[in-house]
């Protein structure tokens, strides 16, 4: 039988230990960690996206709109009820706050989609050992910050979609009742 000579034998194993100590999973795993963290976050706010109920707010924006166009072209008073300014107004901020729902709803999923695959690539490379520490601290940096602008705006719309929804639920019962009074010609009626 053969031995191996203690020259190559010392330089296997310290191939071995080169290779465990280049281990990106090991070198790269606060990163790693931190990208697990955004991911999950991601997930959190397409739960939430799921959630938004974007045909309702379209639904309440053209309600809303629909009333405006009818008080505006039928109601007559002398003065104007304070009441009925304040649910009109309260209406109006409600539409103002909805301008392009469809828009938000595509550039929010897709935005979504599209950071969710750049951290799962970005996780990929590094345990591929594709990058060096400063391009990894780079990418994840610029990555995150990402998350954190697209967060910020989701957030923002995710609750102001909250509460606009109680604005109108509060305010377009009351407009309507004004609606359901006034004098519109049986020619501007709408079969339903």
């Amino acid at each position: 039988m053969k031995t191996i000579p203690n020259l190559v034998l010392a330089g296997l194993s310290s191939a071995v230990f080169l290779l465990a100590s280049c281990d990106p999973a090991k070198e790269f795993q606060s990163e790693l960690k931190s990208i697990d963290s955004c991911l999950v976050e991601l997930d959190s706010i397409d739960q939430l996206y799921q959630g938004i109920e974007f045909d309702s707010l379209v639904y309440m924006v053209a309600h809303i709109l629909d009333n405006e166009e009818k008080i505006k072209k039928y109601y007559v008073s002398d003065t104007i009820d304070n009441n009925l300014g304040m649910y009109m107004n309260n209406c109006k901020g409600v539409r103002k706050s909805f301008k392009d729902l469809k828009g938000n709803q595509t550039k929010f999923a897709e935005e979504r989609a599209a950071l969710d695959t750049q951290f799962t690539n970005l996780k990929t490379d590094i345990l591929n050992g594709v990058f060096d520490k400063e391009e990894v601290k780079l990418y994840l940096a610029t990555e995150m910050e990402a998350l954190e602008l697209f967060s910020l705006k989701f957030y923002s719309f995710y609750t102001n979609q909250k509460m606009q929804s109680a604005v109108f639920y509060d305010a377009s019962p009351k407009v309507d009742e004004y609606v359901e009074k006034l004098v519109i010609p049986e020619t501007d009626v709408i079969p339903l």
